[in-house]
């Protein structure tokens, strides 16, 4: 997605008077959906997994990274060997007990 996002870079800015970028956060677990409303209904998610995922994709500025995987989503991927997983430490996610170590893809 970078690489098409870069690609087409100068047709955005053109267009629109920016590039578009952007910063995520992956991990994996159980999700809860729900739907909610009469009138107007919605469908929800909600578990811890989710919580999670924003922690993480909230370090992504102070790692100064574009995409953060957890430990625990790394070790079960089985990635094409044109990507390079880094491990960029452990660190404490707030409501977390343990710290999480954090992985980021190279280009």
């Amino acid at each position: 997605m970078k690489k098409d996002l870069h690609k087409r870079a100068e047709w955005y800015s053109s267009n629109f008077g920016i590039t578009p970028t952007f910063k995520a956060g992956f991990h994996f677990g159980k999700v809860t959906t729900g739907e909610i409303g009469e009138l107007k209904k919605e469908i929800i998610f909600t578990g811890d997994v989710l919580n999670t995922t924003a922690r993480i994709q909230g370090l992504c500025n102070p790692l100064n990274v574009d995409l953060l995987i957890s430990g625990d989503l790394c070790q079960s991927l089985t990635l094409e060997p044109e990507f390079k997983i880094q491990s960029l430490g452990k660190y404490e996610l707030k409501g977390k007990e343990q710290n999480m170590e954090l992985f980021t893809i190279k280009d």
